[in-house]
C-alpha cells in the first residue's frame, strides 16, 4: 500500500514540477527577450539568466507541485474505491496518509537544500549579469560614505570602500570613551578620534596607513595629538560584513544571514528584515510538509472525486498560504508582528489545521462529519 501510493504521488509530483518550472521559465523568457534584444545580446545570454533562473523557480514549485499531486492523486484513489479497499484490507487512515507525509518532508529537506545553497549563489549571479547587460559593466565594487558602529562603541566612517581591492580611504574612527587602541595609551576614559588618509583589511584587522590620533580631555579640550605611518586596527569581521556587504537577503545562505543579523544587533541596526529573510528560509522550506499534512486529511474528509475539485482545492491552499504569508511579511516591516512571528505564521496556521484535522481521522466524530458531508453533495 505504501509503496503504491508513494509512485503514484512521486510520479505526478514530477510531471506538476516539471510543469510549473517550464511555465514560469517560459513567461520569464519573453519578459527577457524583449531586454536581450534591445541591448544586442545572443540568446545565449536568455539560456544562462534562465538556468540561473530555475533553483530559485525551482524552490517555489516544490510545495505546489506536492500539492497539486496529493489532491489529484487521493481524489483518483477516491473515486476508483480504492481507499475503500485499503481500509477492508485494515489500514486506517492515518497508515494512508503516512507514506504522503513522509514524502512532504523529504520534499521539505531538498526544498531547504535548493534554497540554502542554489538560490543564494544564482541570484547573486543572475544579477550581475542583469547589471552587465543594463550597464554595460560588473556590479560597482566601489561604495563610498559608509557609517557604522561596532559593538565596542566605536563610530566608523568610510569615505571610500573598494571590494575587489580590499581597500579603503578617508578612515575616521570615534569612541567617547576612548579607542583604547593596542600599544597606544590613553590619558583616561576621555573621547579619542582616529583619521587616516587610507587602509587595507585583512583577516587579522584594518592596517591604517599616514594618520593621526587626538585626544580630548574632560572639558573637550585637544589634550594630545598623536601622528602614524601604520597602525592596526581590530573590527569585528561579521559587523565589517555587513557594512561592506553587497548581498541582499535573498543572495545570502542561512548561516550568513544569521551573522548578519548579530552583526546589526551589535552595530544597533534594524534587523526586522534580516530576521524575518532568515526565518522565512526555514519555514517556507517548511511549506511541502505543512501542505499534505493539511491537504491530505482535508481530501480524505471532503472525499472529493474529481480531479478539478482537486486542482482547485490545491490553488486555494496555496493562495491562502501565500496570502497569510504577504499579510504576515508586510505586517512584519511595519513592526505590527514580529519578524519571527510574521515569517512563521502560514506554517503554524496550515500546519495547526492539518494536525488537528490528521488527529481526527478514524475518529467517529471524523466519520460523521464525512458521512454528513458525502450526504449532502450527493442530494
Amino acid at each position: 500500500m505504501k509503496r503504491y501510493i508513494s509512485r503514484q504521488i512521486v510520479g505526478l509530483f514530477l510531471v506538476s514540477l516539471i510543469g510549473l518550472v517550464l511555465f514560469t521559465s517560459l513567461t520569464l523568457a519573453v519578459q527577457l527577450s524583449d531586454l536581450i534584444l534591445t541591448r544586442s545580446e545572443s540568446f545565449s545570454t536568455v539560456f544562462k539568466l534562465l538556468a540561473l533562473k530555475v533553483p530559485e523557480f525551482l524552490g517555489f514549485a516544490l510545495p505546489i507541485a506536492l500539492v497539486v499531486s496529493t489532491f489529484i492523486v487521493l481524489a483518483r484513489l477516491i473515486n476508483d474505491r480504492e481507499i475503500l479497499a485499503f481500509q477492508l484490507g485494515g489500514y486506517s487512515l492515518k497508515r494512508i496518509a503516512f507514506p504522503i507525509i513522509l514524502i512532504g518532508l523529504l520534499v521539505s529537506l531538498a526544498g531547504f537544500g535548493v534554497n540554502n545553497y542554489l538560490v543564494p549563489w544564482a541570484n547573486l549571479e543572475y544579477r550581475k549579469e542583469i547589471y552587465r547587460i543594463t550597464k554595460e559593466s560588473p556590479l560597482p565594487r566601489i561604495q563610498s560614505d559608509l557609517f557604522f558602529k561596532d559593538p565596542s562603541g566605536r563610530i566608523i566612517y568610510v569615505g571610500q570602500y573598494d571590494e575587489g581591492k580590499k581597500r579603503i580611504e578617508d578612515v575616521l574612527i570615534f569612541n567617547s570613551k576612548g579607542l583604547d587602541l593596542p600599544g597606544l595609551e590613553s590619558p583616561g576614559n576621555f573621547p579619542e578620534l582616529l583619521s587616516s588618509q587610507s587602509g587595507a583589511l585583512t583577516d587579522d584587522g584594518w592596517v591604517l596607513t599616514g594618520g593621526q590620533v587626538v585626544g580630548l580631555d574632560g572639558s573637550g579640550e585637544v589634550s594630545y595629538t598623536m601622528k602614524f605611518d601604520e597602525l592596526k586596527v581590530s573590527v569585528d569581521s561579521a559587523v565589517e560584513n555587513l557594512a561592506f556587504g553587497s548581498r541582499k537577503p535573498n543572495e545570502m545562505g542561512v548561516r550568513e544571514l544569521r551573522n548578519n543579523v548579530i552583526a546589526a544587533e551589535k552595530a544597533g541596526k534594524a534587523v526586522a528584515k534580516l530576521e524575518f529573510a532568515l526565518h522565512s528560509r526555514f519555514s517556507q522550506s517548511l511549506a511541502a510538509l505543512v501542505f499534505v499534512l493539511f491537504s491530505v486529511p482535508l481530501s480524505l474528509l471532503l472525499r472529493h472525486q474529481s480531479k478539478a475539485v482537486g486542482i482547485l482545492l490545491a490553488l486555494l491552499s496555496v493562495g491562502g498560504y501565500q496570502g497569510v504569508l504577504l499579510w504576515a511579511k508586510s505586517s512584519a516591516r511595519q513592526g505590527v508582528l514580529q519578524p519571527t512571528l510574521g515569517a512563521w505564521l502560514p506554517d503554524a496556521i496550515f500546519g495547526a489545521l492539518g494536525l488537528i484535522l490528521f488527529l481526527l481521522l478514524d475518529k467517529t466524530g471524523f466519520r460523521s462529519i464525512r458521512s454528513r458531508l458525502t450526504s449532502q453533495s450527493r442530494d
